[in-house]
């Protein structure tokens, strides 16, 4: 019977656990989720994997007119893919992690079928969550503008009260972000749904055990980043100067032969990194286990109304 509240060091040990028993139920949907979503914008806007957000803005700022069009219905059709699609993948890996924790068999079949028992109710939390948020980017984004433009004309540096803003700013979106963090708990596990799920899911990250809750997300965050960003560095690394062409003239870098090494490092890229997701999820459910029973054990009588 697992214990409750767990430290870190065991929470780390049951988080390395689960993902060793259960790899191929955790990496087979998390691979074909990242093949899906990464592999249209690898061979629309660059070679490399992890570095969207770059390579992204790069091949916008190089295009205009139609092209412009285009990479934005891409990206368009990416994004749409990502939101309709994740709920399969997250109520999949979810479920096989609380079967692991509860000591349940479960096969593949069984974790699909959860998934799709809860993609509706997983969907409509992604909603409430992008309403939620919408408010804060569009803030964010018009703090940013502001002091970026003055008169139409790009500023190469910001006041020290707009910094100030942008920080704060992007202190609460953290805050924000990490308190979404355990929906995908609480609707694969507990079946709540939209904006039933995104608040409990605050109530455990903010009233419970909050400082050992948010540690405990950062540190696993940094972990699956920081090998992000290695595993994409040394992907680039051996063709640097080919990708680096890539991003500028995408037609003369396919005429390189060796081009086709770039694309193989790519994928391979990708199914590197999502070595690392599985254990993402699984420290994050341990860790949600932790937050839910130290609110409960504070609000015993609210956790009961909210039931």
């Amino acid at each position: 019977m697992n214990q409750l509240p767990m430290g870190f060091r065991e929470m780390f040990r049951k988080s390395a656990y689960a993902y060793r028993k259960n790899f191929g139920k955790l990496f087979v949907p998390l691979l074909l989720f990242q093949l899906v979503l990464l592999v249209p914008l690898m061979f629309f806007t660059m070679p490399g994997t992890v570095s969207v957000a770059r390579s992204l803005l790069l091949t916008l700022s190089q295009t205009g007119g139609s092209s412009l069009s285009s990479v934005l219905s891409i990206l368009g059709i990416v994004l749409c893919i990502a939101l309709f699609l994740s709920p399969l993948m997250v109520s999949n890996v979810v479920y096989v992690i609380d079967s692991d924790y509860h000591n349940r068999e479960i096969t593949f079949q069984d974790a699909a079928a959860h998934a799709k028992k809860r993609y509706g109710s997983m969907l409509r939390s992604y909603f409430a969550i992008i309403a939620l948020l919408v408010p804060v980017v569009v803030l964010i984004g018009c703090v940013v503008g502001t002091g970026a433009f003055v008169d139409g004309v790009l500023q190469n540096t910001l006041s020290a009260g707009e910094i100030v803003a942008v920080v704060l700013l992007a202190v609460a979106a953290l805050f924000i972000l990490f308190g979404i963090v355990f929906v995908p708990y609480t609707v694969a596990i507990q079946g709540k749904a939209g904006f039933g799920a995104v608040f409990t899911s605050y109530r455990y990250a903010f009233l419970g055990n909050f400082w050992g809750n948010f540690t405990r997300i950062l540190t696993a965050a940094a972990i699956v980043a920081l090998g992000g960003v290695v595993v994409n560095w040394l992907s680039q690394l051996p063709f640097k100067e080919l990708y680096e062409l890539y991003l500028v003239d995408p037609m003369l870098a396919l005429q390189n032969p060796l081009m086709i090494f770039v694309i193989l490092l790519a994928l391979a890229a990708i199914v590197i990194v999502t070595l690392i997701f599985p254990f993402w999820y699984a420290f994050t459910y341990h860790t949600y286990k932790n937050a839910k029973y130290e609110y409960e054990k504070k609000y015993p009588r609210k956790e009961r109304d909210h039931a």
